[in-house]
């Protein structure tokens, strides 16, 4: 069990101060104004919204009974009249037997219930660590995926690795999702956000007609009646006359013998040949290869620039297709040269390259292309429904990147969930007997409960501390309650507000320790374990009684088996010490060691804890001089130096019996002109800690040092300098005299 604290009063705002519980009793020792209160106010009303930055773990199994100045004022202070303790009576001893068996039964089935919820908290740990490690690797897993430009569809879900979990859990699996082609497909997704890309097109395989073919296929021979023809089919070289015609017949020389031998006769014999049905054929030839060459170079031209310019494919799908594209080129080049050499040589037959292969490929290639495109422009134009889309697809796909995580943690809860189901069954059991058995004690301390043994407690306490002059008893209208009475006037009112301040400490603590001990309600069903907490007990005003309330807490409280758990706070080291002294004395202080937790609060800028040991304890009066000690090395506030000094002054003059010296020389040093620091100093310690702002101002401008020179004065003018420097380490000569 663990108290922290944090933003409340003068505990640290930034972190928190914790307090280990774990032992049955805690008594810690702290100056007032230290922080003590804070802790008893907290037990008190855990739910007062000044403490909602503090836990307490366990707190839920205790009932916490608070001893403190709320606790005083509800019940004293405020009213004249307080709330009767029901306690068993003694009368009816079957019933008294039967409610004891009783309650051994509820205290075994509450240690059952310990075990058991116990039990369930480490299934239920174990399923949080199993579910702890799996978060860890899932997260660490996708940290490429969380990082890419897929993370805004997962907006919402990347604020912790807990969060990113949850939406996965929620996700159902789909085999063969490629989380890396679904950051490329919303990459595209985005680039063409409203803008539609166009499709290629598709090459074309043949640019001729059949005909077209057909002719080029067919030799173009001379047909015409010329006295020439003969010999020409003869030597079957009508693309060389062809090609002499056009080259060299410009006169009537003739190019070989160099003479007027080129007649009309002859010209038109030579014309006669290439007659238009020629000329229209070879015309035609030539009208297909610059069909063939600009069409087809062309499209080539086209298909290369429409694949180069689509934003779409990746630069691997443009190679490949640019590829293919080029191999279709080569078959042009070949098929141009084929088609000159028919231009030149019509007489010749020829058939052109076909490149089925590369055309297939480029065809497939393109529609391939073609289909991914009008895919993503269908995504483009309703670009929210694709985006949701990828986006349910993402955890789906992390579902299966990551389901071997997944599975390793359900098949590591499935194994604990038979265990939850029965242990939650065991535990309902016990719950049920144990709110049966409480319903059935509470019935018969019904019939045998009441306030009368209280008050005889309370009064018999009150006698044997010889106090005779109040007591408390049943009040006359209110049926179970308790007033305060006189006496000598047994119908007075508001005899708590005229009783002495240890009175009142005295009467106070009697009834909180019977209210510890029963319950002010007969329908109180909490039977939580008790958490007493007891603030400051003993004040300036009830030393009388320090060690009758010291043995009282030991004795009914510490000593008590109901009490599971004390707290005691103290700004009293006499106090303090006498609770210490009276622990059970035990062979290696075992019971010491096993039950008791002491600690100390101190303030300076913040409340701090600090854990002390037994053997590290000194007397109160020790205990000022160390306090002055760290106020003068600025471990804690130099305002309470004066103080101090105060306290140091009167138990010391007082032992010595030097009061009378004491209080000649302080006057002395308030009247030297030569001392001015000292009257604002005298003034301090003969008004105690209610000091006026006149007084604070001038202590203010005095510094510890000065502090220190003015109180070794007072001890060297009373001829007591040896005892200063004995107490403040400065000489070893001396013995410490108190």
């Amino acid at each position: 069990m663990e108290l922290k604290l944090k933003n409340i009063t003068s505990y640290r705002k930034d972190q928190f101060t914790t307090i280990n519980l774990s032992k049955k009793i805690n008594i810690f020792y702290g100056q007032n104004g230290s922080g003590k209160s804070t802790i008893s106010n907290f037990f008190y009303n855990m739910n007062d919204e000044s403490f909602n930055e503090c836990e307490c773990s366990l707190i839920e199994n205790y009932r916490p009974f608070v001893y403190n100045t709320k606790f005083i004022e509800e019940n004293f202070y405020n009213t004249s009249e307080q709330k009767g303790v029901f306690t068993l009576s003694k009368e009816n001893a079957d019933i008294e037997k039967e409610i004891n068996e009783k309650e051994l039964l509820k205290q075994n089935l509450t240690e059952q219930y310990k075990e058991k919820k116990s039990f369930r908290d480490r299934l239920v740990n174990n399923d949080n660590q199993a579910e702890s490690k799996c978060i860890d690797s899932v997260w660490e897993k996708t940290e490429n995926l969380r990082t890419s430009s897929l993370k805004p569809l997962m907006k919402g879900s990347l604020g912790s690795k807990k969060s990113f979990y949850d939406n996965l859990k929620k996700a159902t699996e789909a085999l063969n999702i490629d989380l890396n082609s679904l950051a490329r497909e919303y990459d595209e997704l985005l680039k063409h956000r409203n803008i539609e890309c166009p499709t290629i097109t598709l090459p074309i395989k043949d640019f001729l007609l059949p005909h077209e073919h057909e002719l080029l296929a067919t030799p173009i021979i001379d047909l015409s009646n010329s006295y020439l023809s003969e010999n020409i089919k003869k030597l079957q070289n009508l693309d060389w006359v062809k090609a002499g015609k056009e080259l060299y017949l410009n006169d009537d020389y003739c190019p070989f013998c160099q003479e007027k031998t080129i007649t009309a006769n002859f010209i038109k014999a030579i014309e006669s040949i290439f007659d238009e049905s020629y000329s229209s054929k070879t015309d035609q030839i030539n009208t297909i290869r610059e069909k063939l060459i600009h069409n087809m170079r062309s499209h080539l031209q086209q298909l290369e620039h429409e694949v180069m310019q689509c934003s779409i494919l990746s630069d691997e799908e443009k190679e490949k297709s640019i590829a293919y594209i080029a191999l279709l080129g080569r078959t042009l080049d070949k098929n141009a040269s084929l088609l000159n050499e028919k231009v030149k040589n019509p007489s010749i037959s020829i058939t052109l390259h076909v490149d089925d292969e590369s055309h297939t490929n480029i065809y497939t290639e393109i529609a391939k292309h073609n289909k991914k495109i009008n895919d993503i422009n269908q995504k483009a134009k309703s670009f929210k429904k694709s985006e949701m889309s990828i986006k349910e697809k993402i955890w789906a796909g992390v579902q299966y990147f990551c389901h071997t995580d997944l599975e390793i943690l359900r098949a590591e809860k499935e194994k604990n969930k038979t265990e939850l189901e029965t242990t939650d069954k065991d535990i309902e059991h016990i719950t049920k007997s144990g709110k049966e058995t409480s319903n059935k004690i509470q019935e018969l301390r019904a019939n045998v409960s009441n306030i009368d043994t209280t008050i005889d407690s309370i009064n018999n306490r009150l006698k044997n501390l010889g106090i005779d002059n109040f007591n408390i008893k049943k009040h006359t209208k209110g049926e179970d309650k308790y007033v305060i009475a006189r006496t000598e006037n047994p119908e007075g009112e508001n005899v708590y507000r005229s009783l002495s301040e240890g009175e009142k400490t005295l009467i106070t603590f009697l009834y909180f320790v019977e209210y510890c001990k029963g319950k002010t309600d007969k329908s109180d069903t909490d039977n939580r374990e008790p958490l007493i907490v007891i603030d400051d007990p003993i004040s300036s005003l009830s030393q009388n009684y320090i060690y009758d309330i010291a043995s009282m807490v030991h004795f009914e409280i510490f000593e008590t088996p109901a009490s599971k758990k004390v707290i005691v706070l103290t700004h009293n080291l006499y106090f303090f010490h006498e609770l210490v002294k009276l622990v059970p004395k035990s062979k290696n202080d075992k019971i010491y060691k096993r039950d008791y937790h002491l600690g100390k609060i101190s303030k300076n800028t913040h409340s701090t804890f600090t854990e002390i040991d037994k053997s590290s304890l000194k007397n109160e009066y020790q205990s000022l001089w160390q306090i002055l000690k760290d106020a003068q090395h600025g471990k804690i506030n130099k305002i309470i130096i004066p103080n101090i000094m105060r306290n140091i002054l009167e138990y010391y003059f007082a032992f010595v019996h030097k009061t009378d010296a004491l209080q000649t020389e302080l006057i002395k040093l308030a009247q030297n002109e030569e001392n001015g620091n000292f009257r604002a100093f005298y003034r301090f310690i003969n008004r105690g800690s209610h000091s006026d702002s006149v007084n604070i101002s001038d202590m203010g401008e005095i510094s510890p040092d000065k502090y220190m020179e003015q109180l070794r004065k007072i001890f060297s003018m009373t001829g007591d300098e040896q005892h200063y420097l004995k107490m403040m380490d400065e000489t070893e000569d001396e013995a410490v005299t108190a």
